[in-house]
């Protein structure tokens, strides 16, 4: 008995081995991709794995990480005109590096940040700062149980209790297990960078005449930017925000850049415009009210705030998202303004 239990205890040590070792034997990255203006391919956009490698690369060099979500990664442009990719065009020499990931927000990215970028360490910091996801209590997650939320693994899963998300406990145990065991994010690179985010079953079944080779193949990333809303078409609407006392989002975002800060880094938030053109007067009137909140909190955490100019409405894509002369503009404001270049320079 002593004898069989010391053998399924070696067994699984040694399946344990494997595993851990397999990821860091085999990446199947190309880490020689993650200079210029790379970003996160938008087909990848789930693929943790090959995050944290990006992560990884970038902590161990002396750029500087620009964090955030679809504003910063730059939705509605390609990766030569988005923020980061401005402000290295202004800059002396290029210093800033696209870690924003499409469709992620605060409450995911603190799981993002927290699993999959803790090497970075002891360094400047940039994230970006949405007021979308205070833009009603169904994008705060505060509001009813909404299906639609992305990134839904990097929530908390067991720790805190989130109004909008309100998965299964086999759910939550299955997402705390894949988030602890990099093994699992690997195998999840595998099938979305290899067989096109299917499983090998049915990628065979779909692919019969292609060799088993083509699995060691990398797809390029097939995105095209979508054309914005056209400025004549922009209407106002009531917009029902949700104050900085009250908002979950607001809460996971101060706790990402506190968290950034504990681990020796410098912080900037930048709170990237949003399209006032598309709101009432009441709204409006709300917004620079949550806008200045925001800036005394940033302060308070010792957190530099960064708020760009509101370009005119033909420079917004949407109600958040800019787009390509309107991150011109953003990033030729903030290297006038003196508390960013005081941040980027010391």
């Amino acid at each position: 008995m002593l004898n069989k239990l010391k053998y399924i205890t070696i067994s699984i040590l040694v399946l344990a081995g494997i595993t851990a070792v397999i990821p860091v034997i085999f990446p199947f990255t190309d880490t020689a991709s993650f200079t210029g203006n790379y970003r996160i391919p938008y087909s990848m956009g789930e693929n943790y794995y090959l995050y944290s490698r990006y992560s990884g690369v970038i902590a161990d060099e002396s750029r500087i990480p620009v964090i955030g979500d679809s504003v910063i990664w730059g939705h509605y442009t390609d990766s030569e005109n988005t923020l980061p990719a401005h402000l290295n065009r202004l800059n002396a020499k290029p210093l800033f590096v696209n870690m924003g990931l499409d469709g992620i927000h605060p409450a995911a990215m603190n799981g993002l940040i927290e699993i999959y970028s803790s090497g970075l360490k002891n360094k400047k910091v940039i994230a970006g700062v949405n007021l979308l996801w205070m833009s009603s209590a169904r994008h705060d997650l505060s509001g009813q149980v909404n299906s639609e939320i992305n990134h839904k693994i990097l929530l908390p899963q067991l720790s805190q209790e989130i109004p909008s998300y309100k998965p299964s406990f086999e759910e939550k145990i299955s997402a705390s297990i894949t988030r602890s065991i990099p093994f699992f994010a690997w195998i999840d690179h595998l099938r979305l960078s290899k067989f096109s985010g299917k499983s090998f079953y049915l990628w065979t079944m779909d692919n019969p005449d292609k060799s088993i080779i083509e699995y060691f193949s990398s797809k390029g990333d097939e995105f095209k930017a979508p054309e914005g809303i056209q400025p004549e078409k922009m209407q106002e609407q009531e917009i029902e925000w949700i104050t900085t006392d009250k908002s979950l989002q607001w809460k996971f975002m101060i706790d990402t850049l506190i968290s950034l800060k504990k681990n020796g880094n410098k912080v900037a938030a930048v709170i990237t415009p949003f399209n006032t053109y598309m709101m009432t007067a009441g709204s409006r009137k709300k917004y620079f009210s949550i806008l200045a909140e925001m800036e005394w909190i940033l302060r308070e955490n010792g957190i530099t705030p960064i708020i760009p100019l509101i370009m005119e409405k033909k420079y917004f894509a949407d109600s958040s998202h800019p787009n390509a002369e309107g991150y011109r503009l953003i990033a030729e404001d903030m290297m006038k303004n003196r508390e960013f270049l005081e941040f980027i320079g010391d």
